[in-house]
């Protein structure tokens, strides 16, 4: 990686980790600004930035990397299987994003990632993101693989111990969708909470 992409994803871990811990307000302040203001309802990394790559196992067993990925936006979030309420609110949106894409549903990869590997196995992910689309992907890989991987979206993780979780603790972690577009360009994020309507309207004009 060349010292020039290693600042720009420096800088754009840095960002989201901001994102993440002061929410909307933050990133409308300091956060890129989007190239219009009427033209997506997510926010716009200007420029588009290379999309860290993944290389994680899916739900069946194969490796997923972005690259393999060429032609298709792919929508990626961060989360886990335990979560009460993020996460399962974000995967049905996802569903009623694919349902409102129509045929256009084709040309997209919604991907979960978990950020709890050690409860979250493959099989325990294709059995949760089942019960929303099996089309969906649920990506694993152990605590050492995923490190880079989160360090490189700005992903912010911390187990929180609980005893009202079926599993003793809760996971905080940053809640954003981001976009990737069919060329593999980091180009949108959106906040947990953007309606599906808009987040489908700002994919047809990725894709």
């Amino acid at each position: 990686m060349t010292r020039t992409r290693t600042r720009r994803l420096g800088f754009l871990a840095a960002l989201i980790v901001l994102i993440g811990l002061l929410g909307w307000g933050a990133w409308t302040l300091w956060g890129p600004k989007p190239l219009s203001q009427q033209a997506f309802h997510g926010f716009v990394l200007d420029p588009p930035q290379p999309a860290p790559e993944l290389g994680l196992i899916d739900q069946h067993g194969q490796t997923f990397r972005l690259a393999d990925q060429r032609g298709k936006a792919v929508m990626l979030f961060f989360g886990y299987t335990n979560c009460p309420d993020v996460c399962p609110a974000t995967l049905i949106y996802y569903s009623q994003v694919k349902r409102d894409l129509g045929p256009l549903a084709d040309k997209v990869r919604f991907v979960f990632v978990t950020v709890d590997p050690e409860y979250d196995t493959p099989e325990r992910l294709r059995e949760y993101v089942n019960r929303f689309d099996p089309s969906f992907y649920g990506l694993w890989g152990s605590p050492e693989q995923l490190a880079p991987v989160l360090a490189d979206y700005g992903i912010y993780v911390e187990k929180v111990p609980n005893e009202n979780s079926p599993v003793g603790y809760w996971v905080n972690h940053t809640a954003l969708s981001f976009v990737i577009d069919p060329r593999g360009r980091l180009v949108l994020a959106f906040p947990f909470g953007v309606e599906p309507q808009d987040m489908a309207a700002d994919l047809r004009r990725i894709i």
